[in-house]
């Protein structure tokens, strides 16, 4: 038996499904949408905090410290886009997971430094609690990618 299709020929979600993925994008733009906004304020204080993590050549910290703020508004900006969402949660898993690695690897080199989530407006330091917590935002992004593209959250009957 088949999953009941869409007039266009996709799976149909399950209502509690379109509310539930609503709320993850609407959430997940929110958060992105505030770091960048965060960041861009300070831009200054955002190249120090990515200059502490030791992942990228000092000179580059700064172009970092405008460009990263700017893709978080313009994922943000796409998560809330219905037409722009998968590529959105797409965007914003590989962030977070990318966000997810230089904690970690912060955290095993055992470099003590304020993770710059925030930019300015918030001092928190790196833990593997924060690392998680992005692991788990980056694994939402993708389940809100694969709703968007139309999947389902049910296996295929065969």
């Amino acid at each position: 038996m088949n999953a009941p299709s869409s007039s266009q020929g996709q799976p149909s979600q399950a209502p509690g499904n379109s509310i539930a993925h609503a709320l993850v994008r609407i959430g997940l733009s929110a958060l992105f949408l505030w770091t960048g906004f965060e960041k861009l304020g300070d831009p200054a204080a955002f190249a120090e905090a990515i200059a502490n993590y030791r992942v990228l050549p000092d000179a580059l910290a700064g172009l970092a410290a405008v460009a990263l703020p700017v893709l978080e508004l313009v994922v943000g900006l796409g998560l809330l886009v219905p037409s722009h969402a998968r590529g959105g949660a797409m965007l914003s898993a590989g962030l977070l997971f990318m966000f997810a690695a230089a904690m970690a690897q912060s955290k095993l080199r055992g470099i003590d430094l304020d993770c710059g989530c925030f930019g300015a407006a918030q001092s928190s330091q790196v833990s593997w609690g924060k690392v998680a917590v992005n692991v788990a935002l980056a694994i939402l992004s993708i389940w809100t990618a694969r709703i968007s593209f139309g999947g389902s959250t049910r296996p295929a009957a065969p």
